[in-house]
């Protein structure tokens, strides 16, 4: 019985913890990106929808804010691609850069333009920081090898 009780007591703790990292507001995840970036020398804003933009590497980048799902993270490079007109030759690229690259996605948008993104599920919101700058790294990559593709 005292088992079952030290048991339980453990697992109360442990879902009290976890939905307290989930009960993070919108401005509560905004200021946890805009300190990090801002520590880390980066420049990071707010935009109208409330996502938070910043460069690196030479590339400008924006956090999708998820309220809704703070355990979900997502990057997006900023300022999609334009394929050109052989669409066909642009998903080749895509599917090329997408499958050599962990976690990034490359992807034909509504518009016709090629977007780049990743997305992690992460245990809290706060361990964003762990894996942002390798994110970053991978996404430029694609970048780079849809662009190499494409030409």
């Amino acid at each position: 019985m005292k088992k079952k009780m030290i048991c339980l007591f453990f697992v109360f703790v442990l879902v009290g913890i976890s939905s307290l990292s989930a009960q993070m507001s919108k401005s509560q995840l905004q200021e946890m990106y805009v300190n990090y970036l801002r520590g880390q020398g980066y420049n990071p804003s707010l935009d109208s929808d409330g996502d938070v933009n910043f460069t690196a590497q030479g590339q400008s980048f924006y956090i999708e804010v998820l309220e809704r799902e703070p355990q979900s993270f997502r990057i997006v490079l900023s300022g999609t691609l334009d394929p050109g007109s052989n669409r066909l030759r642009a998903l080749e690229a895509a599917s090329t850069a997408t499958r050599t690259n962990r976690v990034v996605r490359v992807f034909l948008t509504g518009n016709g333009r090629i977007g780049i993104d990743t997305y992690i599920f992460i245990a809290r919101p706060e361990d964003f920081s762990v894996h942002l700058n390798r994110m970053v790294g991978q996404m430029v990559m694609a970048r780079d090898e849809f662009l190499a593709a494409i030409r």
